[in-house]
């Protein structure tokens, strides 16, 4: 799978109708989770909607515990969704590792935050969860998928009271029964997860989704093990089974968790969801595992043992030489089965495991030995002794090191032997995360450096008083740093540009053109607009005699421009341009604030009427020549976002008038009753209402069906006739002349 503009990594998830991969976004340079959408819901024109709702809802939720939406898009048959990528597992996988009592409530704090934003945007999660509750690497919780949340009140056609939604282990007694929900489900759900992260399970199991919603609306609030009774209170309220009997927003629960808290009653514990092991037990006390043994029965063997003392000594003197003999004979040459035998006990170190440690430092004290063979020869060691922690500690400081030295050669610029490192690396340690963003460095500097030497190039060719060229150079440079920020090369081209048009500034505004200054000090600005001299620069353009003049100018032009309806259109000669030259030189002029947003302003008003009109390309074009003149992205992403919708829509409609076409031809004129002509073209008169071509097809259909029953009533078929004649007449309802015929039969 191929999408423009992304470097797929790997799948790290799927579900039922999406899978999301790791994917470097190469327009950033970062990584991001590209949630894709089945081809099967992806063709479907009903789910592309509910999905780019989906999209706007996320991009609307910008808080810190909340995964973000960066975009959405569609490639050949690819719905995707370009979120945030968070790196350190799911609250089930933290559970298993153990988490102290503290870590949990502030687990619940992060996600109620998180909640309380939500709902007062006006959006309900309905499926919280705990694979839905990722973690920052500074510990922090953020809650994700918000693939099947509604605006409350809004938008009722894609979600019906009566449909349920969400996972039934989590689901509030509203959300079982199919009734309307408020933020007061959510809460519900995140006290079920609480329940879960303190005893390692959900209060209601049962063999079916259904049982387990009768147990939602019907079975008592389970009690908590006795050392968390001081959360019985805040677990009753937040499960209680009515709404209004539950905390009504997040942060009254949080104000009961820190009332907790601050009265010294929180455990002092560590709570995990699965078994501890003998190990994490001897970590923290050996003598955990130690038991008492029974008085009576000690003296008892006490007993016995002083009797069979006397026998065992008498025995032991006369075997006593014999035996030392043996084994000092057995010590002292050491046969390989008594070394074998002595280190499976582990009186003795494994021989084997002595030659494979040996050979292993060897080859890693040789400076000719590869990467790959050094640490082959110590993870033969560790598949002889699994527990040799050398072995262990030295691949893991090999794989630093490596990294260390595919860091160095990036910071020393030699990309060939980054690479080259980096790809033995990759080899030897496939499954190590670091050497992702490794090789997506390595990709951007590479890139860099390419684009950097072209760059070079097209200045030398056309000097920098070439104002495209020295425009084209500008954004490349800035290309350059995004690759590989802080590139010295492409900072000290920056500042010479810088330097160059704030001295062609100054020179201009010294002659009066207070115009060609003003176009040379944007083209400064843009080039690093950190460079000292601007300030000074721009002093002197507004001490110029004519500069004040010389804005009003370009404001009135740009108004004109505005009235003749060029808002973007001519290149160079412009309203939207305009605007923003004087905005370079101006940053406060209030006239051109509020002329760019009339521009804007008309630009989408345009745009929807051309979107009314169905003229599709004129709209592509008009948001990329918005897009380049210097328009707000945001401002452009609905008309975007409809364009598409409305490509997708007329590609329904031209399947749906091919396949009704074939359909009838075959004779499937309302049936079978999922794929039929006349289901088909009715469909398309949802999408498009005024559609001739597909008027015509229902009236062929509705001719063909009164021409079967016609011939079905002149043999005789009475009530296939007029089986028939009824489908005519649901197709074709006002034909007087069928329903005088019907009155007729019947």
């Amino acid at each position: 799978m191929e999408i423009p503009g992304f470097q797929i990594q790997k799948e790290i998830g799927r579900g039922g109708m999406a899978r999301v991969h790791l994917a470097v976004q190469d327009k950033f340079g970062r990584l991001v989770a590209l949630k894709v959408v089945a081809s099967d819901y992806a063709n479907d024109v009903a789910f592309r909607k509910r999905f780019i709702r989906e999209s706007r809802i996320n991009a609307q939720l910008s808080h810190p515990n909340i995964v973000q939406v960066y975009d959405v898009g569609l490639h050949d048959s690819l719905l995707y969704l370009v979120l945030e990528y968070i790196a350190s597992g799911d609250l089930n996988q933290r559970l298993a590792r153990g988490m102290h009592v503290r870590d949990l409530v502030a687990v619940i704090r992060d996600i109620g935050r998180a909640l309380d934003h939500a709902h007062e945007k006006g959006f309900v999660h309905r499926d919280i969860k705990p694979e839905n509750i990722l973690f920052r690497p500074d510990g922090s919780a953020v809650l994700t998928d918000f693939g099947i949340a509604r605006v409350v009140e809004r938008d009722q056609s894609l979600t019906r009271v009566g449909t349920v939604v969400g996972t039934p282990q989590y689901m509030s007694p509203e959300q079982a029964a199919g009734r309307e929900l408020d933020g007061r489900s959510d809460l519900y759900s995140l006290g079920v997860v609480f329940y879960r992260m303190l005893t390692g399970d959900v209060p209601y199991k049962a063999d079916s989704a259904v049982a387990i919603g009768i147990k939602h609306l019907q079975e008592p609030i389970p009690k908590l093990p006795s050392y968390l009774n001081v959360f019985q209170e805040v677990i009753d309220r937040a499960l209680a089974k009515k709404p209004e009997h539950r905390y009504q927003t997040c942060a009254e629960l949080t104000v009961a968790l820190d009332q907790i808290k601050s009265s010294a009653q929180l455990p002092n514990a560590t709570l995990k969801t699965i078994a501890v092991t003998t190990q994490e037990i001897r970590a923290v006390g050996g003598g955990l595992l130690t038991t008492t043994r029974d008085p009576l029965r000690a003296e008892r063997q006490s007993r016995r043992r002083r009797r069979r003392r006397f026998a065992r000594q008498s025995l032991a003197a006369l075997v006593l030489i014999g035996v030392v003999g043996v084994v000092g004979y057995l010590f002292n040459n050491q046969p390989l089965w008594l070394t074998t035998t002595l280190a499976r006990f582990d009186l003795a170190e494994n021989p084997l495991v002595q030659t494979a440690w040996s050979d292993a430092q060897s080859l890693h004290q040789d400076p000719n030995q590869s990467l790959s063979a050094i640490v082959a020869s110590y993870r033969r060691v560790v598949a002889l002794d699994p527990e040799h922690a050398q072995a262990l500690q030295t691949i893991n400081g090999l794989a630093e090191q490596w990294n260390a030295s595919v860091e160095a050669s990036l910071l020393a610029n030699d990309l060939a032997q980054a690479q080259t490192k980096l790809d033995e690396s990759m080899t030897v340690f496939p499954e190590d995360p670091a050497l992702v963003d490794l090789a997506r460095r390595l990709t951007n500097r590479t890139h860099a450096g390419n684009l950097l030497l072209s760059t070079q190039a097209l200045l030398r060719s056309h000097g920098l008083s070439d104002v495209p060229s020295a425009t084209a150079a500008i954004q490349a440079y800035h290309e350059v740093l995004r690759l590989a920020p802080a590139h010295p090369v492409a900072q000290e081209e920056l500042s010479a540009l810088a330097e160059h048009y704030a001295g062609l500034a100054r020179e201009a505004a010294v002659r009066g053109d207070v115009q060609g200054a003003i176009s040379f000090l944007e083209r400064a600005t843009a080039a690093n607009d950190e460079m000292p001299v601007l300030a000074s620069v721009r002093e002197e353009i507004r001490q110029a005699t004519t500069v004040q003049a010389a804005i009003a100018q370009l404001v009135q032009q740009a108004s004109e421009f505005r009235s003749q309806g060029l808002l973007v259109d001519p290149p160079g000669e412009n309203a939207a341009e305009l605007y923003h030259r004087v905005l370079a030189t101006a940053p406060d002029n209030v006239l051109a604030q509020q002329g760019l947003d009339e521009v804007t302003s008309q630009l989408l008003n345009k745009a929807t009427q051309m979107l009314n009109d169905g003229d599709l390309d004129g709209v592509q074009t008009l948001v990329d020549r918005a897009s380049a003149a210097g328009i707000d992205a945001a401002a452009l992403l609905a008309i975007k976002i409809e364009l598409d919708n409305k490509i997708a829509a007329i590609a329904t409609i031209d399947r749906n008038l091919t396949e009704a076409r074939s359909l009838l031809k075959q004779g499937f004129i309302t049936e079978p009753e999922s794929g039929n002509a006349v289901s088909l073209l009715r469909d398309i008169g949802r999408l498009d209402p005024g559609n001739t071509m597909a008027a015509g097809l229902l009236a062929q259909a509705a001719s063909r069906l009164a021409d079967v029953a016609q011939e079905a009533h002149t043999v005789g078929l009475t009530d296939d006739a007029k089986h028939y004649l009824e489908l005519a007449l649901t197709v074709t309802p006002d034909e007087p002349a069928w329903r005088e015929l019907r009155e007729s039969w019947d």
